[in-house]
């Protein structure tokens, strides 16, 4: 079975999800939906309601400008070179991501806030006291953080976005988030985190 729906069940299992009811059979239309409250966006939060754009594009906005700042301060305060080179290649991925997000919330005529959420500045914040190794142990594990929530959230665009340019956004995402959260469990399983690939 090398179908998309088996590729999606495996991310679901990789990253602890939850099985989504009747997501292996979900198809682009609208008429999945299956709580009645969902066109007005009420029960968002639950795993089997569709995802609204204007819920979901500020958090990807969100997550990918918190990739650039910390893949920035990647490259100025980190000891290992594959740290370095991974925040790099998040400034450059994670920057055409936020392009495409902005684009699409635009056309949707959905405000972004501007910045990061209390939580990501916070992070941001600690990661600006830290250097060295240091620095690159705490990068790590907030990236791998922030990497597993990224691919949650955008395997639900995909998967139950309320549009077809949300479920194209989470779509397009997934295997940039893949790839970089691989990279960052195979920096973080070095022992000395020094080694690059």
């Amino acid at each position: 079975m090398r179908t998309p729906s088996r590729k999606l069940a495996v991310l679901a299992v990789a990253t602890g999800i939850a099985a989504l009811p009747a997501w292996a059979g979900a198809t682009p239309d609208r008429t999945t939906h299956r709580v009645p409250t969902d066109h007005h966006g009420h029960h968002g939060h639950h795993r089997s309601a569709v995802l609204p754009a204007a819920v979901f594009l500020p958090k990807a906005a969100a997550g990918n400008r918190f990739e650039i700042v910390t893949g920035q301060l990647a490259q100025q305060r980190a000891q290992s070179d594959a740290v370095k080179a991974l925040g790099a290649m998040f400034v450059t991925d994670h920057t055409a991501a936020l392009q495409q997000v902005t684009q699409v919330a635009a056309t949707l005529g959905i405000s972004l806030p501007a910045g990061l959420d209390p939580m990501q500045q916070a992070i941001v914040d600690r990661l600006q006291t830290l250097s060295g190794a240091e620095f690159d142990a705490a990068w790590l594990h907030a990236q791998i953080q922030a990497h597993r929530m990224a691919l949650r959230l955008h395997l639900r665009a995909a998967i139950r976005g309320e549009n077809d340019a949300v479920r194209t956004l989470g779509q397009n995402a997934l295997p940039v988030i893949t790839k970089h959260l691989g990279e960052l469990l195979d920096i973080a399983g070095d022992a000395g985190y020094h080694h690059g690939r």
